[in-house]
């Protein structure tokens, strides 16, 4: 199904679940009130987001346009995007500053973020 859930990433301080979407986008659910509370649209599917490091409010997403895009939630805007693969990205990690990213070419690529 073109809707189906690939990635849900719960905020580690925050009552907030960022919930990765096949169909190009990723919804923001208010845990504690059960609602949703914004979606960030995407060009492609969506396949993982996890929440940056030590930030409140930057969430990292993975793209199958092959595009890692980093994301101010509270002003619902991309303030980052990282590019270098050529293939979908399937899978990525976060390690403090640091995002490994594979693509379905099998190509892992490192990328800093601030």
């Amino acid at each position: 199904p073109s809707d189906s859930v690939e990635h849900i990433a719960f905020h580690p301080t925050r009552t907030v679940a960022a919930v990765s979407y096949i169909d190009n986008k990723v919804c923001l659910w208010d845990t504690a009130l059960q609602r949703l509370r914004t979606t960030l649209s995407h060009p492609d599917g969506v396949v993982k987001s996890c929440w940056a490091g030590d930030s409140e409010h930057h969430l990292v997403t993975c793209c199958l346009d092959g595009i890692v895009r980093v994301w101010d939630v509270d002003q619902t805007e991309i303030i980052a995007q990282v590019t270098g693969h050529r293939d979908q990205l399937l899978d990525m990690k976060i390690s403090e500053n640091l995002v490994v990213t594979a693509d379905d070419a099998g190509i892992v690529k490192v990328f800093r973020i601030s």
